[in-house]
This record gives C-alpha cells, sequence and structure tokens, in this order.
C-alpha cells in the first residue's frame, strides 16, 4: 500500500503542468475576452458627439463585426499551424497579432486604426478557438481533459467582465497599455511550456518527445506511451488532406457535422454577439436610469462568468439535450421579456416604471446563453467526431462560428434602425424557439456514450 502510494505521487504531480497548460489557453482565452468587452463601452464613448475620436453608427458596425470576420480569416491558420508547427507553438504565434491590435489602439488617430486593430484581434480569436482544444488535447490526462478544455473556455467571460470594467474608466490607449500586460505572460508563458509530445514524435523529434512526456505526464511509462503516440500518428497520417474531407460524405459524419453547424448558427442567432458588443448602447436606450449602464455591463459579465462556471458543473451532471434545451428556455424567455420593455417603452410607459424589467432580462440573457447556448456546442463537437477528423470538424465549425457571428453583429445596427429594438429582440428569441425544435428532434445524447455507440446511433438515424 504505502509503494502504492509513492507511487500515486509523481502522477500528481504531473497534472501541475497540465493544468499550467490550460491556464495559458485560459490566458490566452481571457485576451480574446477583453478584446471583447473592449466594444460594449467604448462603442458607446465612441458614437457620442462629443468624443475625441467620433464614429457614425455605421462605423461602429463595422468596428463591432470586423473582429468575427478576423475570426472566421485566422480560423483554417490556426489548425493548419498545430499540424505544421505544433500546438505550443501556435499559441505563441497568436499573441504576435495580439500585440498589433493593441498597438494599434494605442496609435488610433483614425476609424481605420480600429478597424485594423479589431481585424487583427479578430484574427487571434479565431487561431485561438480553433488551436486550444488540439493543443490540450494532445498533452491532457484523459481524465482531466475535459476539465481543462472546459476551464480554458472560462477565460473569455472573465476577460469581458474586466474589459467592461476597465473600459468604463480609463480611455482607450490606458485600456490597450494594460492588456499589453497579460499578452506579454502568455508570451513568456507558452517560450517555457514544452511542446507537445504528438507534434514531436510526427516531426520525428523523438529524443525531446520523451522530455515532453516526462514533463507532461511524469511516474508514466514513456516508452508505452511513445509507441502509443506514435501507433496514432500512424494511423492518423494514413489518411491524406481529400480522404479527411471524403470522410464527411459518409452518412453519420454529414449528420454530425450538419448537427455542429446547426448549434452555432442558433448559438449567434440567439443574439449574442450583437448583446455583448452593444450592450451599453442597448442599456441607454433602454432607459435605464437607477444604475449606471456601464455598471450593469459590468454586472451583466459577471452573471455571465456565473453561467460559465455553473456550467461546468452542469456539464458532468446534466444530459447534452437537457442543458441545452433549458438554456434555450431561458434565452427565449429573456430575449422576449427585453423585446416587451422596449415595446413598452415606445408605447409611452414611464422608463422609471421598467427598470426592473431591462435589468433582470439582461441578467437571465447573460447566465443562460453562458450556461448552455455556449459551451454544449463545443462539448458535443469533442464528441461526435472520430479522432481522425475531429481537427478538420474543429476547424469547420470555428470558420462557421465566424461567418455566423460576422453577419450577426453587422447586420444588428441596420435591423434596428429599420424595425426598432423590440422587433429584433422578438425576432431573436423566435429563432430559439426553432433551435428548441431542432435540438428535440436532431441532437444525439452524447453524454456517457463510446464514439461507436455515437456512431452507431447517427447511422441509425
Amino acid at each position: 500500500m504505502i509503494e502504492t502510494c509513492i507511487k500515486e505521487r509523481p502522477h500528481k504531480r504531473v497534472l501541475w503542468l497540465q493544468w499550467i497548460g490550460g491556464l495559458g489557453a485560459l490566458l490566452l482565452l481571457f485576451i480574446s475576452g477583453l478584446m471583447i468587452g473592449w466594444t460594449s463601452p467604448y462603442i458607446a464613448k465612441l458614437t457620442t458627439p462629443n468624443s475625441t475620436l467620433h464614429i457614425t453608427k455605421t462605423e461602429a458596425s463595422w468596428v463591432a463585426s470586423l473582429m468575427n470576420f478576423g475570426r472566421l480569416t485566422g480560423a483554417v491558420p490556426g489548425a493548419a499551424s498545430v499540424y505544421y508547427f505544433g500546438g505550443k507553438q501556435t499559441l505563441f504565434f497568436i499573441t504576435i497579432p495580439m500585440i498589433v491590435g493593441w498597438i494599434s489602439i494605442i496609435m488610433a488617430n483614425s476609424v481605420v486604426w480600429l478597424y485594423i486593430a479589431r481585424f487583427v484581434s479578430g484574427l487571434s480569436m479565431g487561431m485561438s478557438y480553433s488551436s486550444f482544444p488540439l493543443y490540450l488535447g494532445e498533452i491532457a490526462s484523459p481524465k482531466i481533459r475535459g476539465s481543462l478544455v472546459t476551464l480554458a473556455s472560462c477565460g473569455a467571460p472573465v476577460g469581458m467582465l474586466c474589459g467592461n470594467i476597465i473600459g468604463a474608466y480609463v480611455d482607450m490607449p490606458v485600456f490597450a497599455y494594460i492588456s499589453l500586460v497579460p499578452t506579454v505572460v502568455a508570451i513568456l508563458l507558452f517560450l517555457w511550456l514544452p511542446e507537445s509530445p504528438h507534434h514531436l514524435l510526427r516531426t520525428n523529434q523523438i529524443g525531446k518527445a520523451e522530455e515532453a512526456i516526462a514533463r507532461y505526464n511524469p511516474g508514466i511509462n514513456i516508452h508505452v506511451e511513445v509507441k502509443s503516440i506514435q501507433n496514432f500518428l500512424t494511423a492518423s497520417n494514413s489518411q491524406t488532406f481529400r480522404s479527411k474531407l471524403r470522410e464527411f460524405n459518409i452518412p453519420q459524419n454529414r449528420k454530425a457535422g450538419l448537427i455542429i453547424i446547426g448549434l452555432y448558427l442558433f448559438m449567434q442567432l440567439s443574439g449574442l454577439n450583437s448583446v455583448l458588443f452593444y450592450l451599453e448602447t442597448i442599456l441607454t436606450n433602454g432607459g435605464l436610469t437607477f444604475i449606471p449602464p456601464a455598471t450593469m455591463v459590468m454586472v451583466g459579465s459577471g452573471a455571465a462568468i456565473f453561467g460559465a462556471v455553473g456550467a461546468i458543473y452542469l456539464a458532468a451532471k446534466c444530459k447534452r439535450k437537457t442543458l441545452l434545451i433549458v438554456s434555450c428556455v431561458g434565452t427565449v424567455i429573456s430575449l422576449g421579456l427585453m423585446g416587451t420593455h422596449f415595446a413598452l417603452l415606445n408605447g409611452g410607459t414611464d422608463s422609471a416604471e421598467l427598470q426592473w424589467l431591462i435589468t433582470s432580462s439582461v441578467l437571465m440573457y447573460e447566465v443562460s446563453v453562458h450556461v448552455g447556448l455556449c459551451p454544449v456546442p463545443s462539448i458535443v463537437l469533442s464528441e461526435l467526431f472520430a479522432p481522425n477528423i475531429k481537427s478538420m470538424a474543429a476547424c469547420i465549425a470555428s470558420v462557421s462560428v465566424g461567418l455566423f457571428a460576422f453577419l450577426s453583429s453587422k447586420t444588428y445596427q441596420p435591423l434596428v434602425d429599420m424595425m426598432g429594438e423590440a422587433y429584433v429582440f422578438w425576432m431573436h428569441a423566435s429563432f430559439i424557439v426553432i433551435e428548441i425544435i431542432f435540438v428535440w428532434a436532431c441532437l444525439l445524447e452524447t453524454k456517457g456514450k463510446s464514439l461507436q455507440e455515437i456512431q452507431n446511433a447517427l447511422h441509425k438515424r
């Protein structure tokens, strides 16, 4: 028994370096969250007539949406870079456009600099989301792999909260200088971390791969692990790019791909990016007075973190379909209440009587979206596909997210100008009602099932 305890102690130490790798990924998503959180306070400031760098509503819609266009552009290079340069090296590369983005904001004396900053920031975000799950999947032990990915995903809402808080009190250049600090920390961290053993063995660096395994996983039989990874790589490398694409012609994979694209499409149809980017403007137009709109944005970001942290627990306890449907119901109710608030306001109701409605609907929306609509598609993505095409599926999903998010955020302001806020929010609520039907009818329950069981279920359907 004493010998067993002695053997288990090194195994516990291995988790620290894996957790540090997870914290590195969290830090990158935290910086992406800062970029997202930047939008709400500064669009509200920049569109005011007395702003030192005044922008029009049309320019503001481009400032909001170009980040998602950059995300769309960065999705494929991120996944490809993991294969050619390794996961750790890719996460290091991602910090370069982040630095460029913050410097562009510091130098901004026209809206063009903001366009550049938003595009390159989105480029880094797209690369992050298509590469960090692959990196963590290669370095993490199976027992904590899901927890590491979920932990890293919490970086974005925390970054949004910090971006909302900092943006409410400091000028844009100061915000950028502050944001350079975690970016530099990320650079130093990824310079120190070892590359993933998968990439080192893929490039025949066997000695370095053994060292990386010993650091990430001390106490494990290194030679057995090397052999296991080599067998996996041999099986994966036997497929060309075209053959992997042809895998999506198999009915099970095609159905899985359509399900994933559908989930990410509905995530954006919930108005996620529109609310994130324009929340302070929405609250100001909604007549919020009992609390400053900028402060309410911070409270909303705190609610989002509460939902994201709750998702870590609920994902381990609840079925995927149940969690997603409950999240959708909460989202429909909150969007419906937002639309009702603006309808009553436009109908002449005193805004003082509606303070509770706008605040409660925003808080309910933030929790509902982040407890299910945001995390579940990524969880399902990791479970539906075989390992040999999972990276390809992740790349397709990331491109889809970038495209849908760009279209959603770019069309928000024109839709508001054309229809008014009430009908825009009711429209988003209607889309999520359709998602409930889609999830109930089409989404497979993947929790606790093996890949073969999932593939068999897809084949039957």
